[in-house]
């Protein structure tokens, strides 16, 4: 298969992200020309590396998407998806990875250091994927949560309550409720007070919260 193919079938089928395995699938060959036929993909810029095993289309795959493919399962959260709505005024140069799983941190990924949380299965949930992207990712108001799980509040903006409202309250408040953490149903209820929502911060806090 000539690399052009290769790199338009990996397109046409959703791919940007991909394994050495995926590779020997695609190729219907053996691991020995496999490595050699992406190391020449690799020479010709058509595909880059993330980390061992692991690469992504050099001309189609965006942070978001190559951090969301590096482990499974997991989902793009905090500030990072925070970034990722429009919802900060910071521009990070991180991207936040919570998974079940353990991995070091990977630098230098299209300029961005991908930074691995991990985390206990009762906390994956709040998380999609993208319907016109091929991203997990966090909804806002687990972002924010999960913020406040891993006490990094200095990565929360005040003006994510902003006009006009994108976040959903109630959820927000079962979302906190269901990790069971009383730091973090203090710290977003103080959050909800601070804009104004005082009956939902008490509810949450009495743990009367609704339930999703």
């Amino acid at each position: 298969m000539q690399t052009k193919t290769f790199i338009q079938f990996l397109l046409d089928n959703r791919m940007p992200v991909f394994t050495f395995d995926d590779a020997i699938k695609v190729l219907h060959s053996s691991r020995g020309y496999t490595k050699l036929f992406l190391h020449r993909c690799t020479q010709k810029k058509l595909i880059s590396r993330v980390t061992k095993g692991i690469y992504y289309v050099t001309e189609r795959a965006n942070e978001y998407e190559i951090a969301s493919h590096i482990v499974s399962p997991c989902y793009i959260s905090m500030v990072s998806a925070l970034s990722y709505y429009g919802m900060t005024t910071q521009i990070p140069n991180k991207v936040y990875v919570i998974s079940t799983k353990r991995h070091g941190k990977i630098k230098d990924v299209l300029g961005y250091e991908i930074i691995f949380k991990r985390v206990q299965d009762y906390m994956m949930f709040g998380y999609h994927k993208e319907a016109y992207g091929n991203i997990f990712i966090a909804d806002p108001q687990k972002a924010i949560v999960d913020i406040f799980y891993f006490n990094d509040i200095n990565d929360l903006d005040e003006n994510v309550f902003d006009k006009p409202q994108r976040l959903d309250v109630a959820k927000l408040v079962a979302y906190a409720d269901r990790t069971g953490r009383k730091t973090v149903k203090s710290r977003v209820a103080e959050l909800l007070r601070s804009h104004g929502y005082h009956v939902q911060a008490k509810l949450l806090l009495n743990g009367k919260g609704p339930k999703r």
